[in-house]
Parts: structure tokens; sequence; C-alpha cells
């Protein structure tokens, strides 16, 4: 079964780019890729997105272009500040965190059309 929870998290990301960071948002992951096909954008492998004291760890994180929505999927766990944990296998994330990821993928030279 996946559990599809609704969560207001806007992040802060960790990536190896020299660009210069986005405000609040920390992403790790082994790939970030365009799937023309789907008109997606995909954090793959290992994703850890971090937000004042908040930790997200997804299998996959994907903004579809198409549906303007960004959700999590895979082996997740959403760590909250006060150390709740929650674990599900879908999670759809809010439009702060959308338009952060946005931004992370073109500083990472994805191209975005929304």
């Amino acid at each position: 079964l996946m559990a599809v929870l609704c969560i207001g998290l806007i992040v802060f990301g960790r990536a190896p780019s020299p660009a210069q960071p986005i405000e609040g948002l920390e992403i790790t992951t082994d790939e970030l890729f365009e799937d023309k096909r789907e008109a997606r954008i995909i954090a793959r492998g290992n994703v850890e997105i971090r937000y004042f004291g908040e930790i997200l760890l997804a299998d996959r994180v994907i903004y579809d272009r198409k549906l303007n929505r960004l959700w999590a999927e895979g082996n997740l766990k959403l760590q909250e500040a006060d150390g709740k944990v929650t674990r599900a296998g879908s999670m759809s994330l809010d439009e702060g965190l959308r338009d952060a990821f946005i931004r992370y993928a073109r500083r990472e030279k994805v191209l975005v059309d929304r």
C-alpha cells in the first residue's frame, strides 16, 4: 500500500554546484535529469532534502511539468524537527518546495519550462 501525505516542506539544497545556493534549500541526490518524453524532472537515488530541522529521504523526487506537481516516492522517511518520523510509499509535496526544486534544477542546468 502506498500512503499519500501532503506536507508543508520548503526545502534547502546541498548540491555540489558552484552556483549561488538557494536560500533555505538543501538537496542531495545521485542524479538529476530530465525525462523529455514524460515532461518530468527527476532526482533519483538517495534523495535527501533538508529544511529547518526536517529531513525527507526518498528514492525519487519528481516534478511533472504537465501537472505542475512535485512528489516523492520510494522508501520515504520524513523526520520532523520534533523527532516524529513518518514513513510512506509516496508523498505529495507543497508549492513552496516545488518552486525551490525548480530553481535547484535550473541552477544545475536542467531545462525547466513551466
